[in-house]
């Protein structure tokens, strides 16, 4: 999720680097224009706005760098307080209180407020107003001189130059680049809301799903409490009462090991008391048990709660499917932690699948529930015939000093296979 939300965050300001790029190429027009007329002398304001069109091109790049939203937010406000200071130059050659500059100050104060987090669009608001002020109260106390952009002798209403250009860049310029730039983030709020309804539905079709699952599992445990553990003890009961105490013992056992079996396959004891690690080597061991050849590179260590218990439930999911539907003869398992992520793949060489071809399935989208919630990211990638290959990553505290790296399996030595190998579906 932290990924995701990353790569929307640097979406949604490269869109508005676009915008303001297409912004920015107006007011360049305009400037070109405003420069035909008679008696419009040069200004070296004429240049702000081509410089600060050029200005997009390494914040463009800059952006790509960040590896968290919080890094990208920082270069978006430098970014936004290096537009304050340039228009804050621009507003002095406009003549300062004397012409719009407080305008110029608009469409980096709403981007600034729009996309960055609270604190950090009213630092970059304050800029601007700070600079609009100083330009005003330098002028008045004489100490930056006055810059008139116009050369008109009479009153501006009737200079034709002021007029024409107060219509330019008042008019055509402000208020058709504000709406297009308002319709803009519209359109980007209107795709996220698409993409959260979108959310909501598979959110509600999945609360279905899990609903019928939940029922499912019931009368799954229900059956097995019927038939292996009621079963026995109503077996034992009998013997009880012929007087056959022996067999009632062995039957006896038989069902406090069919309950303890019961219980570790609902919540495995070992992962509360020893850890992800030798929860899994319990399962795998399990899994060989039916003819399955396991090779598994499980790395030692102690992570919160949630996070063993999600990787557990994704790991468990994914073999239980090997298990199930894969026809596979190995299957491979591997677990490490890599700069503050818990990694975790299963690989199989089973018959595999096409994912375009085949919906979903609740167990799949429990494991991606499972991730998505502690901010992870899960992957599956599958080929009929190529087996199947379920990867994840998971946020985690970083694990105690003891690292060391468990190798089980049979036939391959505990060795990793090649990346091309198939994985667990």
């Amino acid at each position: 999720m932290r990924e995701e939300r990353l790569q929307e965050t640097r979406a949604i300001i490269e869109r508005t680097i676009l915008v303001r790029r297409i912004t920015l190429g107006a007011f360049c027009l305009i400037a070109l224009a405003v420069l035909g007329f008679p008696r419009f002398p040069f200004n070296p304001l004429f240049t702000v706005p081509f410089a600060w069109l050029l200005l997009t091109f390494p914040f463009g790049w800059l952006i790509r760098r960040p590896r968290d939203v919080r890094a990208l937010h920082h270069v978006h406000a430098a970014f936004l307080a290096a537009e304050a200071v340039l228009i804050t130059y621009l507003v002095h050659r406009l003549g300062g209180v004397a012409w719009v500059g407080v305008l110029f100050y608009l469409f980096t104060v709403m981007y600034a407020n729009f996309f960055l987090p609270k604190f950090a669009g009213y630092v970059v608001t304050a800029l601007a107003v700070g600079g609009y002020a100083l330009v005003a109260l330098l002028q008045y106390f004489g100490i930056l001189p006055h810059v008139s952009p116009f050369a008109g002798e009479g009153p501006p209403h009737r200079d034709l130059v002021y007029v024409l250009a107060t219509i330019l860049v008042g008019g055509v310029g402000f208020y058709s680049i504000l709406a297009f730039t308002v319709r803009a983030f519209a359109g980007l709020y209107e795709r996220k809301n698409w993409e959260l309804l979108r959310r909501e539905r598979a959110l509600a079709r999945l609360s279905a799903k899990l609903l019928t699952a939940q029922e499912e599992e019931r009368r799954r445990i229900a059956r097995r409490i019927h038939d292996e553990v009621g079963q026995v003890l109503a077996a034992a009961r009998w013997a009880l009462a012929a007087g056959e105490t022996k067999e009632a013992e062995k039957l006896l056992a038989q069902g406090i090991e069919a309950l303890r079996d019961l219980a570790r396959e609902l919540r495995p004891p070992l992962l509360d008391e020893a850890g992800l690690a030798p929860a899994l080597r319990r399962l795998l061991a399990n899994l060989e048990a039916t003819g399955l050849t396991v090779h598994a590179e499980l790395e030692e260590g102690r992570y919160p709660e949630l996070v063993e218990t999600a990787a557990f439930r994704v790991i468990q999911e994914a073999l239980e499917n090997v298990r199930r539907h894969a026809q596979a003869r190995h299957v491979w398992v591997r677990l490490e932690e890599e700069n503050g992520w818990l990694v975790g793949e299963v690989r199989d060489d089973g018959r595999g699948f096409d994912p375009a071809q085949t919906p979903p399935g609740l167990g799949l989208s429990g494991m991606r529930e499972w991730v998505e919630l502690l901010g992870g990211t899960l992957a599956l990638r599958a080929r009929p015939g190529q087996g199947t290959h379920v990867t994840f990553r998971l946020p985690c505290a970083p694990s105690p000093p003891r690292t060391d790296t468990i190798r089980d399996g049979q036939g391959a030595g505990g060795r990793r296979p090649p990346r091309g190998a198939g994985g667990a579906a």
